[in-house]
């Protein structure tokens, strides 16, 4: 993917709102946009652009609070400014998995642009013709059953720091998928409309009810060998953010844009291994900081020999229950690396215990994958020396 290639994504379709508007203002934008396209919006404040809001972030807005005092600056998500000078895909990429946007913001000469991740990975696809789904999709398929309720289905997406469920029947075939967007579309929105007077409402259904019912489905599914390349054609041609692998309809794994994203990072990324870390609503001096990089580092830098080329991706969120002054804090570490895949979680007080305890986790992971290699090994030599 060379630079200029990446020059012509830039884009200037984009809505700029003043932060000191209120949510119900903002809201009716929405009707304006393409539902099959990303849309962004820029928030600006005394002339100056603060940061974005997302369409999820205004839906959120329109559930948690009341959207006619609500202003916008509320749910702005500060996000990182790329310079046209400094445009390269590694950047884009990282700019697109930190900022957790479907766009990126490059300043153009007293001015900016935007740069969409469909656009994005449609330029990046010739890149992934070789590249199979088994490589990048994430093993750890979080599932509910389509008798669930959708309450369950949504604390288990709390419980692990994810945003989609796959929905499987009584064989563990994959029969829908849930996002927490449809639960707020489906559920949570109709029902705050309700309580404001609005009529269209629908008052009769509760997070009690089953997840098929606002499940979507049939699920575009893929299979483990197929090309990465082929499922970004799937995403873009459904427009969906996720590819369900499956195997005779039972789930093996699940690749999202992120996947492919985070991919790309590790490709163009010319260090041994390297530490991605992605804070959402926590704050850290510099002197915290450091600390967890360099506890990252040792870690990384412990298993290298056995990893070879690899990627750690730490993504710390704060929940909002406190405990003696430390909050809840959940951890998702994804470890990418020639050995494979290796994909935990975990919830503690306090960035750093929670950190380390999660960091334990996957020790042990790569532990047992480094035991299981030297099991293999001695077998063979066991049997060549005998035989």
């Amino acid at each position: 993917m060379d630079v200029e290639s990446l020059k012509g994504l830039i884009r200037e379709d984009f809505e700029v709102v003043d932060a000191n508007e209120t949510i119900s203002k903002v809201v009716p934008l929405l009707d304006k946009f393409d539902p099959d396209k990303a849309n962004a919006i820029l928030v600006e404040e005394n002339g100056e652009i603060i940061g974005v809001i997302r369409e999820k972030d205004l839906m959120r807005g329109c559930v948690m609070v009341n959207p006619h005092e609500t202003k916008i600056k509320n749910f702005v998500v500060k996000t990182g400014v790329l310079n046209l000078d400094d445009l390269t895909p590694e950047k884009v990429a990282r700019r697109f998995v930190e900022d957790s946007t479907p766009f990126v913001l490059v300043r153009l000469n007293g001015k900016y642009g935007v740069i969409y991740v469909n656009d994005f990975l449609e330029l990046a696809k010739p890149e992934f013709e070789k590249v199979k789904v088994r490589e990048i999709m994430n093993p750890e398929v979080i599932t509910v059953n389509e008798h669930d309720t959708v309450a369950k289905a949504l604390a288990t997406m709390r419980n692990h720091g994810i945003d989609r469920v796959v929905v499987v029947d009584d064989n563990h075939r994959v029969v829908g998928i849930v996002t927490g967007k449809d639960i707020i579309d489906r559920i949570i929105a109709p029902r705050k409309k309700a309580t404001l007077g609005d009529e269209s409402g629908e008052k009769e259904k509760t997070l009690s009810i089953m997840v098929e019912s606002i499940m979507s489905y049939p699920v575009i599914t893929a299979d483990r060998n197929d090309s990465v390349a082929k499922v970004i054609d799937l995403m873009l041609e459904n427009k969906i953010s996720s590819v369900v692998v499956a195997r005779d309809g039972i789930p093996e794994g699940i690749v999202i844009k992120k996947d492919i994203l985070e991919t790309l990072i590790r490709k163009e990324a010319p260090k041994k291994y390297q530490v991605q870390l992605i804070l959402k609503d926590v704050l850290l001096d510099d002197f915290d900081r450091q600390n967890i990089l360099e506890d990252l580092e040792k870690f990384m830098q412990r298993f290298s020999n056995f990893l070879g080329e690899s990627v750690l991706f730490v993504y710390i969120k704060k929940h909002k229950e406190v405990f003696r002054g430390l909050p809840l804090i959940h951890v998702r570490l994804k470890l990418t690396s020639e050995r494979g895949t290796f994909f935990v979680t975990g919830e503690s007080w306090g960035v750093e215990y929670a950190l380390h305890a999660t960091l334990k986790k996957l020790e042990r992971m790569v532990l047992q994958e480094k035991e299981l290699l030297l099991d293999q090994r001695m077998a063979k030599k066991f049997y060549e020396e005998v035989f």
